[in-house]
């Protein structure tokens, strides 16, 4: 095992393995306005929208796996389980930023291999956060 960077639900990111090489984060407040007696619009603000993560990693299975946790990540996404998110830091100390659902899925397969397996695998994740963090 090597320097764990994520972990979402049973899926670890490692720096060896099923690598991060990328991370976006977005969010949303909403501020729905109207007319006021025919002058500038007031605005209200009424809550935040969406919050959402964007992962992009790699892994090369002919040298370190990666895909067992591809499979744990499908298999929270294809069971719509919400399951913690957990990034690391420092001398392995996490923040657990919160819960999240893994709403999207991608994964491109490059280079095949003798064995019928691509030499390098790119996936994209889009997690929504829910809960206390996110919207409910």
């Amino acid at each position: 095992m090597s320097h764990p960077l994520y972990a979402v639900g049973a899926a670890m990111f490692e720096i060896v393995g099923l690598t991060p090489s990328a991370n976006d984060y977005q969010s949303e407040a909403q501020w729905p306005d109207a007319q006021v007696f025919g002058t500038e619009p007031f605005y209200q603000p009424t809550g935040m929208g969406q919050r959402v993560l964007a992962l992009r990693a790699a892994c090369r299975p002919h040298v370190m796996d990666g895909l067992t946790a591809y499979a744990a990540m499908k298999r929270h996404h294809e069971r719509q389980e919400v399951v913690p998110y957990i990034r690391m830091g420092v001398n392995l100390v996490g923040e657990v930023t919160g819960s999240v659902f893994v709403r999207r899925v991608g994964h491109l397969e490059e280079h095949f291999a003798w064995d019928g397996r691509g030499y390098r695998h790119g996936f994209d994740f889009e997690l929504v956060l829910v809960g206390r963090n996110g919207t409910p």
